[in-house]
C-alpha cells in the first residue's frame, strides 16, 4: 500500500509540476511573442529607414551626376535647356530648373504653362533654402512641399561648377506619390504593421492603410532629411494568436494526464514485480558481488533493461579488473622510478617549495655521498641550508633560483655548492614534478662540474699564453730577423764590387744568411697567421673586398721579386667574402708556392676569378707552369707540415690556406693545369 500511495502522489505532483509548467510556459511563450513582436517592428522600420537613406541618396547622386555637364552652366542657352530637357527624360525626377549665382532662374523644365514658365525665369529664388544651400557648395534634399494636388514633393539641389566656381544650382523636383516610394516599403511590412512618416516639422507626409497602432511601435530618423519613420503594430492581432495556444495548451495539458495516469497505472500493475528485480540486482552490485547477472520479462523494454544491466554488470567487473591491472602497473612503474631516482649517479632531490624555502622530501644515495648528509637527517629540511655556502652573493643566487621554480620556469644554471670534500661547482637542472599550473614541487639534479671548469681555465690559461707567444714571434723575433736581414744586405752590398775567390765565398756565406733570414721571416709570417687563427673568433669575420686583397698580394710579389712573372687573367669580380683581416694571407701562401715550387726557368703565375651559382659564390684559380703535382699527394698536400721533397719551405703554407678557406666557409683544391703545372682554386661565398 505504501508504494501505491507514493505511485499516487508522483501522479498527483507530475500532474501539479506540468500544470505549473504549461503556465509558466504559456506566460513565457506570450512574453517571447510580444518581445518578438517589439523586435519585428523595429526591425521593419530600421529597414525602411534605410531603404530611405538609399533611396533618397540615389536622388542626389543623380543630381551630382548630371550637373557635371558643362551644359548646364550656360545660362539661357540652348544647350542648357537641351540638357536639362534630357536629364529630365533620363531620370524619374517630374522636373527641373537651373538658378544662376546670383539667384536668378535661367531654366525650367516642368509640366507647366507657358505663361507659369516666362514668369519663373528670371525670377529671383535667392531666398529659396535649397538655393543657399546648394550655392554654399552642398547637394541638398528639401523638406517636402505639400502640391495643390495633396502630394508631396521634395526638391534636390546640387551646385554646378565651372573652371572651380560655383556658377548656379542644379534643383530637381521628385513627387513623392507620383512614383508609389512608400508604398513600396510598406508593402514590405509584415502582416498587421502600419507604416508612418513625419517631416522634420512633425507633418504626415505619408501614413498606409489604418490607423496607426500605439501597441508596438519604433521609430527610426533619416539622417539626410530629418524625416521620422514610424513602424506601429496593434496588440490585438498577438492576443488572437495567444488565445488559440492558449486553447491547444489547456487541451494538449488534459490529454496528456489522461494518458500519464493510465499509462502509470498498466505499468504499476505490469511492471513492479520486474522492479523489484533490477533493484535487486542493483543491491548484490553495491555489496561488491561484480559480475551478477538477472532475469526480466520477455517484454522488449525490460529485455534491453536486462541486457543493459547484465552488460553493465560484466563491464564493472571487466573496470575493476583493469583498475587492479593498472595500479599493480603504477606499482611496477613507480618501483621502476625509485629504481632510476637511486641508481642517477648524479645527486638528485625532491624539493617542496614553501614560504620557509626548498623543504628536501627525497634524496638519493649520490646526494647522500656528495654532501655528506644521510636521507633521514636531510628530509624536511631547507636543502639551501645544508649546501649552500655561508655567503651573501651565493645565497641570494640560491634565494633567486627557488622564485623562477616557483614561476614554473626550468631553472638550468652553474652553481657553487659545500660537498664533503670542500666546495665543487655543479650545474644545477630542475623541473616541476607535475604538469600544470602547481609548481611546487620539483626534481633538482646537480651534476658536478668541477673537472671542467677546472679544464676550461687551463684552456684559458694555454690561450693566453699562445696570445704571448704570438705576440713575440710577431714583434721581438720579427724584428730581430728583420735587423739580420738588414745587416746582410748591407755585408752583401759591400762584397759587391770584389771579384777575388776569399770575397766570393764570404759573398756566399752572405746569401746563406740573407736565404735563412728570409726563411725565418717567413716561418714567424706563417706562425703568426696560424695563432690568429687559432685566437680569432668565430664573429669577427665581416664581408671584405676580394679584388683589393687579390691585388695588393700580387702587387706585394712583384715588389719582392724580380725572377717570376704575375699574371692577372682577366678583370677581377668587384665581390666581398665574409673573411676576417687574414684574407690576404689565403693568396700571399698561394702565389709564394706557385714561385717557390717551380722549376722553370722563368716562373709563371697567372690569377684569375670569376663568379659561379648564378652569383652565390666566387672561385679563384691561381695557375703556374711549375712540375704540378702527383694525383696521389692531391688529397694530402693541404695537410699540416705536408710540403714537395726537395722544397725548404715550413710545410705550413697550404694547410694555412685551407684552414683559413674552411674557416671562411669555402674550399680549397688542386687540379692539373693546362698544359702543364697546377690550379690552385679557391672558392669562397660571397656575401653583401
Amino acid at each position: 500500500m505504501k508504494l501505491k500511495r507514493a505511485f499516487l502522489l508522483s501522479l498527483l505532483l507530475v500532474a501539479t509540476v506540468l500544470s505549473g509548467a504549461v503556465v509558466l510556459g504559456f506566460q513565457e511563450y506570450k512574453d517571447t511573442l510580444y518581445a518578438q513582436e517589439r523586435t519585428e517592428v523595429t526591425h521593419s522600420a530600421e529597414h525602411v529607414d534605410v531603404a530611405l537613406e538609399r533611396e533618397l541618396e540615389s536622388l542626389q547622386r543623380t543630381v551630382s551626376v548630371a550637373a557635371t555637364n558643362p551644359a548646364l552652366g550656360r545660362h539661357g542657352s540652348d544647350a542648357q535647356r537641351r540638357a536639362l530637357a534630357t536629364f529630365l527624360n533620363r531620370s524619374t525626377f517630374a522636373g527641373a530648373s537651373v538658378v544662376a549665382a546670383n539667384g536668378t532662374m535661367t531654366t525650367i523644365v516642368s509640366d507647366i504653362s507657358p505663361e507659369t514658365r516666362r514668369e519663373l525665369i528670371g525670377a529671383d529664388f535667392s531666398d529659396r533654402e535649397y538655393v543657399r544651400r546648394a550655392l554654399a557648395g552642398e547637394t541638398y534634399v528639401s523638406d517636402p512641399v505639400q502640391a495643390d494636388s495633396g502630394n508631396y514633393i521634395i526638391t534636390v539641389s546640387t551646385p554646378i561648377h565651372r573652371d572651380g566656381r560655383v556658377v548656379g544650382t542644379l534643383n530637381a523636383a521628385f513627387h513623392l506619390a507620383d512614383e508609389d516610394l512608400f508604398d513600396s516599403f510598406a508593402e514590405t511590412l509584415d502582416s498587421g504593421q502600419q507604416l508612418t512618416v513625419y517631416s522634420r516639422d512633425e507633418g504626415v507626409i505619408y501614413a498606409s492603410d489604418g490607423a496607426p497602432a500605439h501597441d508596438f511601435g519604433h521609430n527610426a530618423t533619416i539622417s539626410q532629411t530629418g524625416w521620422t519613420v514610424s513602424v506601429t503594430k496593434n496588440r490585438a492581432t498577438v492576443e488572437s494568436t495567444i488565445r488559440t495556444v492558449t486553447a491547444f495548451q489547456v487541451g494538449s495539458l488534459l490529454a496528456v494526464l489522461g494518458l500519464f495516469s493510465g499509462l502509470g497505472w498498466w505499468v504499476y500493475r505490469r511492471n513492479i514485480r520486474q522492479l523489484g528485480r533490477l533493484l535487486g540486482g542493483f543491491r548484490a552490485l553495491e555489496s561488491g558481488r561484480y559480475g551478477v547477472e538477472i532475469t526480466l520479462d520477455d517484454a522488449e523494454e525490460w529485455q534491453q533493461i536486462e541486457h543493459g544491466f547484465n552488460r553493465l554488470s560484466r563491464t564493472i567487473e571487466a573496470s575493476r579488473a583493469e583498475r587492479r591491472g593498472r595500479e599493480r602497473a603504477l606499482e611496477r612503474e613507480r618501483d621502476r622510478f625509485e629504481a632510476l631516482f637511486e641508481g642517477v649517479p648524479e645527486p638528485v632531490v625532491s624539493v617542496e617549495l614553501t614560504d620557509d624555502g626548498a623543504i628536501l622530501r627525497d634524496v638519493n644515495e649520490a646526494f647522500e655521498r656528495t654532501f655528506g648528509y644521510d636521507a633521514e637527517t636531510a628530509l624536511g629540511r631547507d636543502v639551501n641550508d645544508l649546501i649552500v655556502p655561508d655567503e651573501d652573493d651565493i645565497a641570494a643566487e640560491a634565494a633567486a633560483i627557488d622564485d623562477e621554480a616557483t614561476a614554473g620556469e626550468q631553472v638550468t644554471r652553474e652553481v657553487e655548492r659545500q660537498t664533503r670534500d670542500g666546495r665543487h661547482d655543479f650545474l644545477f637542472r630542475s623541473a616541476p614534478i607535475n604538469a600544470g599550473d602547481d609548481a611546487s614541487r620539483q626534481f633538482g639534479v646537480y651534476i658536478d662540474i668541477t673537472d671542467r671548469n677546472e679544464y676550461e681555465s687551463r684552456l684559458r690559461e694555454q690561450r693566453d699564453n699562445l696570445d704571448l707567444l704570438n705576440q713575440v714571434v710577431r714583434h721581438d723575433i720579427r724584428n730581430d730577423l728583420q735587423l739580420v736581414t738588414a745587416y746582410a744586405d748591407f755585408l752583401a752590398d759591400s762584397y759587391a764590387d770584389d771579384a777575388g775567390d776569399e770575397t766570393r765565398t764570404e759573398r756566399t756565406y752572405v746569401e746563406k744568411i740573407r736565404d735563412s733570414a728570409a726563411h725565418a721571416v717567413e716561418l714567424t709570417e706563417t706562425a703568426r697567421n696560424l695563432a690568429d687563427v687559432m685566437l680569432a673568433e668565430d664573429d669577427d669575420r665581416r664581408p671584405m673586398p676580394l679584388r683589393q686583397a687579390i691585388e695588393s698580394e700580387v702587387e706585394k710579389l712583384d715588389a719582392e721579386t724580380t725572377e717570376a712573372v704575375v699574371t692577372v687573367d682577366g678583370p677581377l669580380p668587384d665581390v666581398s667574402v665574409s673573411a676576417n683581416d687574414l684574407l690576404g694571407s689565403v693568396f700571399r701562401n698561394l702565389l709564394s708556392n706557385a714561385v717557390q715550387h717551380n722549376d722553370s726557368p722563368v716562373p709563371e703565375v697567372r690569377v684569375s676569378a670569376s663568379t659561379v651559382d648564378d652569383g652565390d659564390a666566387v672561385r679563384v684559380r691561381v695557375a703556374d707552369n711549375g712540375p704540378g703535382i702527383p694525383d696521389a699527394r692531391k688529397g694530402d698536400i693541404f695537410g699540416k707540415g705536408e710540403k714537395g721533397l726537395e722544397s725548404s719551405g715550413t710545410g705550413l703554407g697550404l694547410y694555412l690556406v685551407r684552414t683559413l678557406v674552411e674557416l671562411y666557409g669555402g674550399d680549397v683544391w688542386v687540379e692539373d693545369g693546362d698544359p702543364e703545372g697546377a690550379v690552385f682554386v679557391v672558392e669562397l661565398p660571397v656575401t653583401d
